[in-house]
């Protein structure tokens, strides 16, 4: 018996970190089924309370909702007799792009190993950790991977099951991923989302729509060139084929996200055929990176006619400093930026039935990049204030310190060495983006009284619930309340924090 082992996954290109399902443990389950082994899907919430409960310790009822061990899957309950009949244990893990998360905590590779050296089982690691480690906090290096505790180190697995079973799992063998190997496993491993902890009810699908990047060099910290060096596009008609498989199973909430650019996957034609399938099997149809530069307005007119509303392209900007910009090879230049925030404003900015805007971009910075002063920082400020006066929109900012991993380019030129310069001002840096950007933005983004509905009551602190709508980077609301979680509510927007609101049920 095969089990998968799922320990979260963030990259550049993808998320696996609940509400969400990742590709990866759907991949793999297809693999083993094709193969005709059985397969079972665990979480590593699981063995972190199946190890609490081993040692007799009582889980003491917390105020605030525990997130390590929020997300067990269904087969919890079964978790002691699965792992004594697993023969082959395979562990995706990986985060190659840090972030904090609100209702769930990815597994770091010391902990993963911790939590598996006893298990008496063949285990293999694969996910983005295989490729290049690991590193779950910005600001260090990634993670090497301990040695002695996995059997075999394995990044695409999926693809090489067969041939592994043949040679006994003995070593790894040589194979060149091919969008053609993953059509039939895509498929057939849709099924595994039973087995995952917010499903039916919550559970959103993250689908892959191209590997590698377009560009001929990547950004400097970038691991989707070491993991896919040759750029390969998904066939439309293979990816509607596992959204229709999905949604078989029960899944009604789908994000193509799983690419660097959307806006790269092809023509304005090209996309609207994607998505106007897609959207035939879907509630909710979100997508996710975007490079600025490849921003037209037909595709963004595409996006916003078949998407549904709270839909964001994550901008992969990193820095609008041009020395930066220029030393890195980031994928568009301050100018490109705007324009690219001015195109989806024009057309996304209007609201939904849901009460966000329809399509809004996301920005995404990053500090510790070669070349950075203290004037990169004054050149974030100035651009996202001249995107603030124009009253132009954004969902979102996302702030963090970057992870030098092997293989980039950053990591060979001053892995974090920048880092370490500049650690003393990181955090004044990232509050005065967030007092005097984001909010003022959350409040033209979501003015008082506005109602915004369908969230999902996802977690406690104290006597506060925490809610969010499913889809790409939902808006957080805290609710003065301790309400019964995993339902569905309506709220009115009352206060505003930093980065999240302060809602009253209606």
């Amino acid at each position: 018996m095969i089990t998968i082992l799922d320990c979260y996954t963030d990259e550049p290109a993808g998320l696996g970190v609940p509400p969400y399902i990742g590709t990866y443990p759907r991949y793999v389950a297809g693999a083993v089924l094709e193969t005709k082994n059985q397969v079972f899907y665990l979480t590593i919430d699981d063995l972190r309370k199946h190890k609490v409960q081993k040692q007799n310790k009582k889980i003491k009822e917390p105020k605030k909702t525990n997130i390590k061990i929020k997300n067990l899957s269904k087969n919890f309950n079964q978790i002691e007799q699965i792992l004594k009949k697993t023969k082959i244990l395979i562990i995706i893990c990986g985060i190659h792009t840090p972030g904090k998360y609100l209702s769930a905590l990815p597994g770091t590779i010391a902990e993963v190993s911790a939590l598996v050296k006893d298990l008496k089982c063949f285990k293999i690691l694969s996910g983005p950790a295989a490729h290049s480690g690991s590193g779950l906090y910005g600001g260090k290096l990634a993670a090497k991977i301990p040695q002695g505790i996995f059997d075999l180190i394995i990044p695409d697995i999926e693809f090489k099951l067969k041939e592994l079973i043949k040679n006994n799992f003995t070593q790894d063998v040589q194979i060149s991923p091919k969008y053609k190997d993953l059509k039939k496993i895509a498929v057939l491993g849709s099924a595994i989302v039973k087995q995952h902890p917010d499903y039916p009810n919550f559970t959103i699908s993250e689908i892959e729509t191209s590997r590698g990047c377009p560009r001929k060099t990547g950004c400097s910290f970038c691991t989707e060139p070491l993991k896919y060096s040759i750029l390969e596009r998904r066939k439309t008609e293979d990816i509607v084929e596992e959204v229709k498989a999905l949604h078989k199973h029960g899944i009604k909430y789908f994000r193509l996200g799983k690419q660097t650019c959307f806006y790269s996957y092809g023509t304005s034609q090209e996309i609207e055929q994607l998505l106007k399938n897609c959207r035939k099997y879907a509630k909710i149809l979100h997508i996710d990176n975007a490079n600025p530069a490849m921003v037209t307005e037909e595709k963004t007119k595409a996006i916003v006619k078949y998407c549904t509303e709270g839909n964001v392209a994550a901008f992969g900007v990193e820095s609008f400093d041009p020395v930066v910009v220029k030393k890195n090879n980031l994928n568009s230049t301050p100018e490109q930026a705007y324009k690219a925030v001015e195109i989806i404003n024009k057309y996304g900015a209007d609201k939904g039935l849901n009460g966000m805007p329809k399509f809004l971009p996301g920005i995404n910075l990053l500090y510790g990049l070669i070349g950075e002063t203290k004037k990169t920082h004054e050149e974030n400020l100035a651009w996202l204030t001249r995107i603030l006066d124009d009253n132009l929109l954004l969902r979102r900012i996302n702030i963090r310190q970057v992870v030098a991993f092997p293989g980039t380019l950053l990591y060979r030129v001053c892995g974090n060495k920048i880092i370490k310069k500049n650690k003393r001002y990181y955090w004044s840096w990232r509050k005065e983006i967030r007092e005097k950007i984001d909010h003022e933005m959350l409040k033209r983004l979501v003015p008082e009284n506005i109602i915004l509905k369908n969230i999902r009551t996802e977690i406690w602190d104290g006597n506060t619930t925490f809610g969010r709508q499913i889809g790409t980077y939902p808006l957080i609301v805290g609710i003065k309340q301790k309400l019964e979680l995993n339902k569905f509510i309506n709220i009115k927007v009352v206060d505003y924090m930093l980065r999240s609101v302060v809602g009253e049920m209606i």
